[in-house]
């Protein structure tokens, strides 16, 4: 299992000047990349990969003295984050996606290089980076596993570090025998099959007001300016402060979820597609329903629990009690079955119904098992 660990970095000015100019290497060499098989393909219909660019390295190195201040496997890494751009443009183009071609990086857009194996050492609190310097790692936490990547992160209020370990040992949480349906909202950011409702923070909502004096203060600056680049980071301090808020949020209930719950089922959500709509897409990307799943299943996976993904068809407007459908619409909060007379919350109802249909696929799949055996 691969788990990464954050922390922050408290570097020296030399050493701040010397990771910023790597960043710019990285970044121009970046676009050079891209830039090349551009013209490649346009001028000589030829696709090039990270080999063939891997290994123009040296002919680079040598004639370029700024990318030879770079460590070796930071270049290489870079070129292959080249390779996966691309991967990912045909990928998309592949499934009939927006496409998406791969774009070239300003200094405010390529934020981190990588040091996939070696060029780094640990020694307590002490990172040592080749051909940049030692700072010191503010540990809020113990690294656990084996390291296998080293990232550093220029964000608005200092460097970072991440380290990508290597895990052999899953979360022990003792197991419950209790499963439960998840309906996610807006409303509410989420309703239990038992009723219960987990609040929505609304942490976008609430600092509406301060975003929008920062934003008035950065449209007023001069473009170009020092006054203005400053009223950015004060803007970009209020986004990160936000970012960090809702994975807070989303940490804590998704572990707790995971420590009263062995089995726990999910709509399966378009939610690329429900932020079309103009008048919900703010509210929706506030919550974070992508996000919060994807924490939830990572979660389940290290403790050993399951997360069931379930068809989010008409869970609202069945009846969870005798599977009447009752049509009502997205501003009638209350089911009211006109079959067997239940009422209660649309959500609830809709985690009931959640809870069901993975119960069902539960079933189905422990019958296809039984009869593969026998």
């Amino acid at each position: 299992m691969r788990k990464a660990f954050k922390y922050k970095l408290r570097v020296s000015s030399a050493v701040d000047h010397k990771l910023t100019v790597t960043l710019n290497v990285c970044r121009q060499l970046y676009n050079a990349a891209v830039q090349e098989r551009r013209d490649a393909y346009q001028v000589a219909g030829v696709s090039l990969n990270y080999e063939t660019q891997a290994n123009q390295l040296p002919a680079i190195k040598a004639e370029c003295s700024e990318v030879a201040t770079v460590h070796s496997q930071v270049r290489q890494d870079t070129l292959k984050r080249v390779q996966r751009a691309f991967d990912s443009f045909f990928r998309r183009i592949k499934r009939g996606e927006k496409a998406g071609y791969p774009r070239f990086r300003n200094k405010y857009r390529y934020d981190s290089l990588t040091y996939p194996q070696t060029g780094w050492k640990l020694e307590g609190d002490k990172l040592t980076l080749s051909k940049i310097g030692s700072c010191r790692v503010r540990f809020s936490r113990p690294v656990e596993g084996t390291v296998k990547t080293v990232t550093l992160k220029r964000e608005v209020e200092g460097w970072y570090v991440t380290f990508s370990v290597e895990c052999h040992q899953c979360r022990y949480i003792p197991k419950t025998g209790a499963s439960v349906g998840i309906d996610v909202g807006i409303e509410n950011f989420a309703t239990l099959s038992m009723g219960q409702v987990i609040t929505n923070p609304r942490y976008l909502r609430q600092a509406e007001r301060r975003l929008k004096t920062a934003q008035r203060s950065v449209s007023r600056k001069k473009r170009g300016s020092h006054n203005r680049r400053k009223a950015a980071i004060r803007l970009a301090r209020q986004h990160l402060k936000i970012k960090r808020q809702r994975l807070d949020f989303l940490h804590q209930e998704s572990l707790q979820l995971i420590r009263e719950f062995d089995d726990l089922a999910v709509e399966d959500l378009n939610i690329r597609g429900m932020v079309k709509n103009h008048h919900l897409a703010k509210s929706i990307s506030d919550a974070a329903w992508g996000k919060f799943l994807l924490i939830l299943a990572a979660k389940a996976e290290e403790a050993g629990r399951r997360v069931w993904k379930v068809p989010a068809a008409f869970t609202s407007q069945e009846c969870s009690a005798c599977g009447a459908r009752v049509r009502k619409s997205l501003a009638t909060r209350e089911h009211q079955c006109i079959e067997c007379g239940l009422m209660l919350h649309r959500d609830h109802n809709a985690a009931k119904n959640i809870r069901g249909r993975a119960f069902d696929l539960w079933y189905n799949e422990t019958a296809r098992t039984s009869a593969a055996n026998t």
